[in-house]
């Protein structure tokens, strides 16, 4: 699915000119991306991405060139987020926003979701450390674009190696899943929604030979504005993301790039937005699972009131999920 995207990203002139602080902006809630546009060029070399301390770290920019974001670090401390590599974000800072942080949390979700605290572009991100803080995956996009822009998706290993023992032949991780829904709607401009839900990744490390075999599926999907706003309408429309049957790269305990596709209820055939998947293995005997998935195609994003039916436009779905076996 990696490609280089050549359409000029459009930027907001508006906040440009202001100098506005985006964390000042409030949470806009659904259907507010109307913002005035300037053009944007895609850069034409990225950096590398981060190294985790105990082997290397997985970053949506393997997938999409236009997710440049190549690091993540956060400080428990102060609760402060740092992304690196985004542009007009401001000095890479971000902080949870309370609203859509504590809607996840109502919902059973232990993500958080964050924004830029400067800069001149509007940043949305979720972030969540693992149960036993081995691994960390966040997911960001913006609206200040009429393409999808840029954004990122990352899975950082922060403990262990996470090599399996192999006293079993297969595991099953169960954990959580988030992210960032950017929406292009030719009536409106661009949007940011988020979605929430459960994740399963089942591994197999004997079969097939030498190269293991890792799937899993993304399920139990909640649907919030910008704003942290309950979609409700968007319930039961696309349900469960399909992660199709990976290798496992074992010199260094990472998943291999697979196929995702998302399933529903608005889906006549069955199938919607396809894109990848991929992921790692943290702690020191592999007890816990972090990834990215990208998507993107034809999505819901609500109900007509004319018909009844889905509004359905182009959304890129980028999310990060973690789970303990």
């Amino acid at each position: 699915m990696k490609r280089y995207i050549a359409a000029l990203a459009l930027t907001s002139v508006l906040a440009a000119c202001s100098g506005g602080n985006p964390a000042n902006d409030g949470e806009d809630g659904i259907g507010t991306g109307t913002q005035p546009l300037v053009d944007e060029p895609m850069p034409t070399t990225v950096p590398d991405e981060g190294g985790g301390t105990t082997g290397p770290d997985v970053y949506g920019g393997d997938i999409e060139d236009d997710l440049t974001m190549n690091d993540v670090q956060f400080d428990a401390a102060t609760g402060e987020l740092v992304l690196n590599n985004l542009p007009f974000d401001g000095n890479n800072s971000y902080a949870r926003t309370a609203g859509a942080s504590a809607a996840f949390q109502t919902a059973g979700s232990s993500f958080d979701a964050y924004r830029n605290t400067e800069g001149t572009n509007r940043y949305y991100a979720v972030f969540r450390q693992s149960d036993q803080a081995y691994a960390q995956v966040t997911a960001v996009g913006t609206d200040n674009y009429v393409t999808f822009g840029f954004g990122g998706a990352a899975a950082q290993r922060l403990s262990g190696d996470g090599a399996l023992p192999d006293s079993n032949q297969s595991y099953i991780y169960d954990g959580e899943y988030a992210a960032v829904r950017t929406i292009i709607d030719p009536d409106t401009g661009s949007e940011i929604q988020y979605v929430i839900g459960t994740a399963r990744v089942r591994v197999d490390i004997q079969d097939f030979d030498d190269i293991g075999a890792v799937e899993g599926f993304i399920a139990n999907r909640t649907f919030f504005d910008n704003a942290g706003i309950p979609i409700n309408d968007l319930n039961g429309s696309d349900e469960r993301i399909s992660l199709g049957t990976a290798q496992i790269n074992f010199d260094n305990w990472t998943i291999e790039s697979s196929t995702a596709s998302v399933y529903g209820g608005n889906n006549t055939n069955g199938v919607g937005a396809t894109g990848t998947w991929e992921g790692l293995f943290a702690g020191p005997n592999g007890e816990e699972v972090a990834g990215v998935v990208v998507v993107e195609g034809n999505g819901p994003i609500g109900i007509d009131p004319a018909t009844g039916e889905y509004i359905e436009v182009q959304v890129r779905e980028v999310g990060g999920f973690v789970g303990s076996r």
